[in-house]
């Protein structure tokens, strides 16, 4: 077990987005929504560079009790502007004043960089504005390398 470092004041640049929202999303659909959008990035032979970075923004508690959240997928790419029509393009997304931490282990340990992140601003008095980024690095179906980066409320 790798022990996870929590870095403040990273900052996270994207470029040439290709974007995707979801909002109210079942937790069960992400996979399946992340793995589509993939499928058709390969199918429309764009030309991506980087790896898939999603950003939740917000969780949602019905009265029913079902959960939802709100939730975006984006890609870099170098022809992202011929794709204006079907997705939201943006020339640079900039997260800027984040608090960053690395995990690398079993993909059912995930839970515990965020834990730590949440910690993290407890103990330092932080505020989040409640978006997390994920940027997954690498991926096997026994270890997994994610980079998660939390925004900073400026006061």
């Amino acid at each position: 077990m790798t022990k996870m470092e929590v870095k403040e004041n990273k900052k996270l640049i994207l470029k040439n987005v290709i974007l995707k929202k979801f909002e109210n999303i079942e937790m069960q659909n992400v996979d399946r929504e992340s793995s589509k959008l993939l499928n058709e990035m390969k199918l429309l032979n764009v030309q991506t560079f980087g790896p898939l970075v999603t950003k939740v923004s917000g969780h949602h508690i019905h009265e029913d009790g079902s959960f939802t959240m709100d939730y975006e997928l984006m890609l870099q790419a170098h022809d992202y502007k011929q794709y204006k029509e079907k997705y939201i393009i943006k020339d640079r997304i900039e997260f800027s004043h984040c608090v960053y931490v690395r995990f690398q282990g079993e993909p059912e340990n995930i839970q515990f960089a965020h834990s730590k992140l949440e910690l993290y601003f407890y103990e330092e008095n932080l505020v989040s504005d409640g978006i997390t980024i994920s940027i997954i690095v690498s991926e096997t179906p026994d270890e997994i390398t994610v980079d998660l980066f939390k925004p900073v409320v400026q006061l």
